[in-house]
């Protein structure tokens, strides 16, 4: 592993090659938004080790003294090199990191908490400040006792990548009983590409999205690489070679991190929920489904109208209100994924997959 020295001669090194531009190039055009005892903190894919002439510089701005913090980045240009800047003050980094253990301490489900598109950037920032490269300052100290930075922010996308691990595994099961097999293989590969993704952060490497998986399993842990190979390319004949292709990915995961992801197992968990208000409306003598927010309209069949008055006659009937997913009929089911395609119904989770609390020390199996 690099010294921090060489993180950052590498670091330099990368961005002049790039882009014939150099760190303290970088530091003058933000030095105006600096305040006394400021620290900037290099993130992102180039601090990382990774990245391209197209990859552009994350910064955060930080310190004790910080005025008017912003979670909305600040775009510069430094000759080609694009720099988003965040400018935080140690109050609000402080209360990520404890928001973060909160939901990991929880038992309900995390999915989306940090790693949906309204929160991404929090999900990212843990991994800045935890794995961030200092280029100017005294660094962070975080006055929370007993914050482990580092573990924080991989438990955090171990917990999140191994929901969405589950998620997926159980859309690919979906989407062959409800015969769509492009959908069964596209969720089936997103299952293991989170299950690679949770290990690579158990190994101790800082998130770095997913565009740079494959070059991660490739550099940096090649005995997970082989893993993936069987799914980096679909199937060419999903309707035919679909079902070996699922079978064989939730095998992979399921020896990975050993959970079961067996159907009847996920199908107990999980429920279905309205997106958006839906009604099934007689018009004549069509039958034909409104979801009023985004002003869409199907319509349906006899047999997938029946199926949602039987899946709304069951509405709210358990707490929380939807329906389980294990309580759906082939007719319902079919109709539910369908709708799940088009953003209209979610899937939710009665409880969380407690990976996040796993012992440090234990090693993925291969």
């Amino acid at each position: 592993m690099l010294t921090s020295g060489e993180r950052l001669g590498d670091l330099a090194l990368k961005i002049e090659q790039f882009h014939g531009v150099t760190l303290e190039q970088v530091l003058g055009e933000i030095k105006y938004l600096r305040d006394a005892g400021d620290t900037v903190i290099a993130g992102g894919s180039l601090a990382y080790g990774l990245g391209n002439d197209l990859s552009d510089l994350d910064i955060v701005v930080c310190g004790p003294a910080t005025v008017e913090s912003s979670r909305i980045p600040l775009e510069h240009f430094v000759g080609s090199l694009r720099v988003d800047v965040w400018k935080l003050a140690e109050g609000l980094i402080e209360g990520s990191f404890g928001r973060a253990e909160k939901a990991l301490a929880s038992e309900g489900a995390l999915l989306g908490d940090f790693g949906d598109i309204d929160h991404e950037d929090e999900f990212r920032l843990l991994h800045r400040i935890a794995f961030g490269l200092v280029v100017d300052g005294c660094g962070l100290e975080l006055e929370a006792e007993g914050t482990d930075c580092r573990r924080v922010a991989s438990d955090l996308v171990m917990r999140e990548y191994a929901e969405r691990m589950r998620a997926s595994a159980l859309v690919a099961q979906l989407a062959l009983r409800a015969r769509r097999p492009i959908a069964a293989v596209v969720n089936a590969r997103l299952a293991v590409e989170s299950a690679l993704n949770a290990a690579v952060s158990q190994r101790g490497f800082p998130f770095s999205g997913d565009k740079w998986l494959g070059e991660r399993l490739d550099t940096e842990v090649p005995e997970l690489a082989s893993l993936y190979k069987p799914f980096r390319r679909l199937p060419r004949d999903p309707a035919c070679d679909g079902a070996g292709f699922v079978k064989a990915a939730l095998h992979v995961c399921e020896e990975m991190w050993k959970l079961e992801l067996e159907f009847d197992t996920l199908a107990a968990l999980a429920r279905w929920d309205s997106a958006e208000e839906v009604q099934l409306a007689d018009i004549g003598a069509d039958q034909l489904l409104l979801a009023l927010r985004s002003g869409a309209i199907w319509e349906l069949n006899d047999n997938e109208a029946n199926a949602w008055r039987r899946l709304t006659a069951a509405e709210g009937t358990e707490q929380g209100g939807g329906w389980g997913v294990a309580d759906c009929d082939p007719d319902s089911l079919t109709l539910c994924v369908r709708l799940h395609e088009r953003g209209v119904l979610d899937l939710s989770w009665i409880e969380g997959v407690q990976i996040g609390a796993a012992d440090v020390e234990r090693k993925v199996r291969v």
